[in-house]
């Protein structure tokens, strides 16, 4: 089965058990209805970690890898800078933009 669904059929199981308690106590519904949602948020949280993570996992998981990004590219065309015995235009970084900016203002 699904971790997902495990662990949400587990939080339910866990309000459920603690609504029918508060309302065997004799809390009015509203009262014992806000009172299970915090019981059963702070019982799951210390109860079930392990499912926590099996479904933190599997939506990682499931979550596709970026193709690339900005500051890998400029890593690697640095690095690639670097390795070149040929003089290469090197490569300008934000942190270079924003220099010259103070350097050079323009009104």
């Amino acid at each position: 089965m699904k971790a997902w669904l495990v662990y949400t059929l587990a939080r339910l199981g866990i309000f459920a058990a603690a609504l029918v308690v508060l309302f065997v106590v004799g809390l009015p519904w509203y009262w014992a209805t806000i009172g299970a949602a915090l019981i059963g948020l702070l019982v799951s949280y210390i109860a079930l970690p392990r499912l926590r993570e099996q479904v933190t996992t599997s939506l990682a998981s499931r979550r596709p890898a970026p193709a690339h990004d900005a500051d890998s590219d400029f890593e690697d065309d640095f690095v690639d800078a670097e390795d070149s015995d040929v003089p290469a235009a090197r490569p300008v970084s934000d942190a270079d933009r924003h220099a010259d900016r103070r350097e050079h203002p323009t009104d």
